[in-house]
């Protein structure tokens, strides 16, 4: 079994509700990146960085389950 169908099995194992993690997980990460733009998003960069890690570990719980 090679890194591609392992990776398909274990994409069509999530939910809609894990995408949407996934998808809220980038979009936090752009915020983080783009902070340096941003004194607002500066200012909460710990609490964004926060719920990053959790959200990725939560995937990665589901993925190696």
């Amino acid at each position: 079994m090679g890194i591609f169908s392992w990776a398909e099995e274990k994409i069509q194992s999530l939910s809609v509700w894990d995408f949407g993690v996934v998808k809220t997980m980038l979009i936090l990460l752009g915020m983080i990146i783009g902070a340096y733009v941003s004194s607002f998003v500066k200012s909460y960069v710990w609490y964004i960085a926060g719920i990053i890690i959790l959200s990725y570990i939560h995937i990665l719980y589901k993925m190696f389950k």
